[in-house]
């Protein structure tokens, strides 16, 4: 997994780097400039004479930038490095840059701190091959407004390639938050590790991200890290790949665990085969649904490797059906509780009975989430064994007796506070799926595939989560297996049907491949 770090943890980080192990600023400032320049050259191989442009503020993402001018003049770039907040405010280790470009070559650094027209940085800037927007780093704190505004509009306008030192000047480093106006980066060059504001929201302007390497990573120093709180990670193929079960030459049905899935209902039994097939394709090696007697007439029709069950649900749901379905527990590995279920009195109760006191594993999504409601968090953390919830932002709403809007807004907030609050991992969907546990640690999957906003497909996740959860992972491990291979299978279906054309039923199949895939040969 690799780092997501807030502002404040990247500058713990920083100061860390400098004061306990002894590396200078100076030297990360050079090491961050000439791995931004690294990148250009790269992109640009053909450096003699390309017309580059530098927007500097005058803090060390400025600093940054000054390195980068001089490491493309030294390759033969032509470099003009524009100003854009008061040469007087440069000072420290930006101060001791910028005064070497100076004396390498004058003309290059040229001061527009008084222009606060767009027009005027357009012109200055017409005719870049590349700009490089060395602006605001990680510490802005306020919306932007005057001559930096105008020279964010100026390098918008341009159809150079545009890079971004740390983060795109404008963008909030913890949220994602635009503050008044941002640069709209082809490619963002970040420091050391990701920043959450980079991946939060995965229709912010950030283009290509690339870690460009300081010399030391921000794991040695990870502690003083995490003083500035919980940790958040960036879900990667090859870890995921590493943590995938395998069974071994020996394995049969049984040693791959027995899912149970608690869904579907008269009219709804699609969702519950959904989950259910899911549950097969992701290596469960048995998969039994329990749902409502007309439900499992309807779905006998309809299963082929799946066994059916039933219990009373609905208004008619009590001690009895409670019963009946603990009395399944015994021999299943994990469940899965939601997708399609009645409502009514009686099912929202033998609901919070099956999360506060089933003692496997237990995966609640959909109706099971909206049942529960703002329940969801005394209920479960009631419960001796592990317990996942899979919702929307709607869902989620529910729960925590917000709006939509404010889940939006601060998803990663809710999600971990609602995961101390059960005691359980918490599975926030949407493009950027964001996997929460009881600690405050927090997982943020790359995935966002817009076809995956078709009715079921969250229904086949739970059933992937389930399967997991059933071959003896760990609750969090077995989230983050489950959405990455979820987020995969879509890619993988989108490449043979097309975004506009995906079923939640191409799903399953798809799930398959993607292990297989991340199976090494």
């Amino acid at each position: 997994m690799a780092l997501l770090l807030t502002a404040a943890q990247m500058r713990a980080v920083d100061d860390a780097i400098i004061e306990k192990l002894g590396l200078p600023g100076l030297v990360l400032m050079e090491n961050a400039g000439r791995g931004v320049a690294d990148i250009i050259v790269r992109e640009r191989p053909r450096v003699a004479g390309l017309d580059v442009r530098i927007v500097c503020g005058a803090g060390q993402n400025g600093g940054d930038g000054f390195v980068v001018a001089r490491h493309l003049l030294r390759r033969g770039a032509e470099v003009k490095v524009l100003l854009a907040l008061p040469p007087a405010k440069i000072t420290g280790d930006a101060a001791g840059f910028a005064s070497v470009l100076r004396r390498l070559n004058p003309d290059t650094i040229v001061d527009l701190s008084g222009e606060s027209d767009p027009a005027v940085w357009q012109e200055r800037l017409r005719g870049a091959a590349v700009i490089v927007d060395a602006l605001f780093g990680t510490g802005l704190r306020s919306d932007v407004t005057g001559v930096p505004a105008a020279a964010i509009a100026g390098m918008n306008t341009t159809d150079a390639l545009r890079v971004a030192v740390d983060i795109p000047s404008g963008l909030d480093a913890d949220t994602g938050e635009i503050r008044g106006s941002v640069v709209k980066a082809h490619i963002t060059a970040t420091m050391g590790a990701r920043k959450l504001g980079l991946v939060l929201d995965a229709e912010a302007p950030v283009g290509r991200v690339e870690v460009v390497d300081l010399g030391i990573a921000p794991e040695s120093v990870l502690a003083e890290a995490a003083a500035q709180g919980p940790l958040c990670h960036w879900v990667e193929t090859e870890t995921v790949a590493a943590m995938l079960p395998r069974r071994g030459l020996a394995a049969h049905k049984g040693s791959a665990g027995h899912l149970l899935v608690i869904a579907g209902s008269a009219g709804k039994t699609g969702a519950a085969l959904l989950a259910a097939r899911a549950g097969l394709r992701a290596g469960a090696g048995l998969v039994t649904i329990a749902t409502t007697a007309e439900g499992q007439i309807a779905l006998d029709a309809k299963v082929m490797a799946e066994m059916t069950t039933s219990y009373a649900g609905g208004e008619t749901a009590g001690a009895d059906s409670y019963d009946r379905l603990a009395a399944l527990v015994g021999r299943m590995k994990a469940a899965v509780l939601g997708p399609g279920i009645p409502t009514g009195e009686g099912m929202t109760e033998l609901v919070k009975r099956l999360v506060a006191e089933l003692p496997i594993p237990l995966l609640v999504d959909a109706d099971g989430l909206n049942l529960l409601g703002t329940d969801a968090a005394p209920v479960a953390a009631q419960a001796r064994a592990p317990r996942v919830f899979t919702p929307h932002p709607g869902e989620m709403a529910r729960m925590r007796g917000a709006t939509i809007k404010e889940i939006q807004k601060d998803r990663l907030g809710h999600a971990r506070q609602l995961a101390a609050a059960a005691n359980a991992v918490v599975v926030l969907k949407g493009a950027r799926t964001i996997i929460a546990t009881p600690d405050g640690t927090a997982f943020v999957n790359p995935t966002a595939n817009p076809a995956l906003g078709t009715a079921g497909s969250g229904d086949v996740l739970a059933g992937a989560i389930g399967a997991f959860l059933a071959q003896d992972l760990g609750a969090a491990d077995a989230a983050i297996i489950g959405v990455f291979v979820h987020g995969m299978a879509a890619d993988i279906a989108t490449r043979a049907l097309g975004g506009s054309h995906l079923m939640a039923s191409d799903l399953p199949d798809a799930i398959a491949r993607a292990c297989e895939e991340l199976r090494p040969a």
